[in-house]
């Protein structure tokens, strides 16, 4: 049995993860097809509203669904018990866990969660479509923190790894954003993006850093989109230890578990 590390996610700032499986080309979503959906959904996603904004397929190059009478711009289902929900769109189905401060005991199922989730709404969309079911093209996960720093200079210096610092920020008083996205190889990109924000917490609002890590894994013939969402997972967090400082593993209490 191997050995892997992983943060505990109760001590990490986490307010938000995704995955994403984005399809070949866009479905029209019809009442009817929603509702098939919804039916496949009910026992773990019982409500069915409709999307307030359209999620960014990755992969796609820009939305490229076109809406029409009778056509939703997409669906949300929600009422999951630990708080998850899916978002289904004409090119995108996405998977999210979003930590909202008003309810504190609300913790990060963690990653199979959201996988089979995801899952279960893609098999659900598959059997709606029948045989006009797209394919999926791109699988993408991100991870969002929040990071509250009382001196935006010192960002950098506390929280991230000597490799991911930049040296000519090094009398920068304070950091507004810093971002950088790469491919590796030709089918997997990376991206990460630390940006000043304010967030709403317990105790109020408070003034940090928003860093999110991203990945995602254009789909070829030799690999299946679930074992591509794994690679993806895997990628993240390599790149998340790599990132960090030991500043931040200790803060954020990385423990050693098991073949996690």
């Amino acid at each position: 049995m191997t050995t892997k590390l992983r943060l505990d996610f109760g001590n990490l700032p986490l307010v938000e993860a995704a995955v994403r499986a984005s399809f070949n080309g866009p479905k029209a979503l019809t009442y009817s097809l929603v509702n098939l959906i919804a039916a496949e959904l009910k026992p773990s996603f019982p409500i069915l509203t409709e999307s307030k904004q359209l999620e960014f397929p990755p992969g796609a190059g820009g939305i490229q669904a076109e809406f029409g009478s009778g056509h939703l711009p997409g669906a949300e289902y929600t009422g999951h018990k630990s708080g998850l929900s899916l978002s289904v769109q004409p090119q995108v189905i996405v998977a999210r866990w979003v930590k909202h401060p008003s309810l504190l005991e609300t913790k990060y199922p963690r990653y199979p969660a959201l996988r089979e989730s995801l899952w279960d709404a893609v098999e659900a969309f598959r059997k709606a479509c029948g045989g006009e079911y797209p394919g999926i093209a791109v699988v993408n996960m991100s991870y969002v923190n929040f990071i509250p720093v009382p001196d935006p200079a010192a960002v950098l210096r506390t929280y991230f790894s000597e490799a991911a610092q930049l040296r000519a920020m090094d009398k920068a008083q304070q950091i507004r954003k810093l971002e950088a996205a790469w491919s590796e190889g030709d089918d997997l990109d990376v991206r990460f993006a630390l940006e000043q924000a304010a967030a709403k917490l317990p105790d109020g609002i408070a003034q940090g850093y928003r860093l999110t890590t991203a990945a995602g894994l254009r789909l070829g013939e030799s690999l299946d989109a679930k074992s591509g969402l794994e690679k993806v997972h895997d990628v993240l967090q390599e790149f998340f230890m790599k990132l960090i400082s030991p500043e931040a593993k200790t803060e954020w209490k990385l423990q050693e578990v098991r073949n996690a």
